[in-house]
């Protein structure tokens, strides 16, 4: 008996793994690399523009592992300030029969002016 729990542990923790190597670069892009490049480019908008900003927001997403296939960017300029909202749409397929999906938003504000 003892052993067929050794067994079964093992396989719950090679389980665990295998969802593991799949989920877990999912959600390091979705949480942090959206969220950085939102910021990054949110501060310095006033700074580059429009499409220096835009440009440069899908440059790091590639570097991060998002394609532009798989990302959407919104650039909105208001009159004192800039919104910048990131969605990030992967799915990660188990076993080859069950795909689960997910999505990621983060919207982050930069000013227009610099206050010196």
């Amino acid at each position: 008996m003892k052993s067929l729990s050794s067994v079964f542990w093992i396989l719950v923790l090679a389980l665990i793994f295998y969802v593991g190597f799949k989920v877990v670069p999912i959600y390091y892009r979705g949480i942090f690399g959206i969220r950085g490049v939102c910021k990054e480019n949110a501060d310095v908008y006033h700074k580059y523009g429009y499409n220096r900003v835009q440009m440069d927001i899908y440059e790091k997403l590639g570097e991060f592992g998002i394609p532009k296939e798989k990302s959407e960017v919104s650039i909105t300029p208001s009159d004192d300030k800039v919104v910048i909202s990131i969605t990030y749409n992967d799915s990660a397929t188990f076993f080859d029969r069950y795909t689960r999906d997910f999505e990621f938003e983060y919207e982050c504000e930069g000013v227009l002016k610099s206050v010196y």
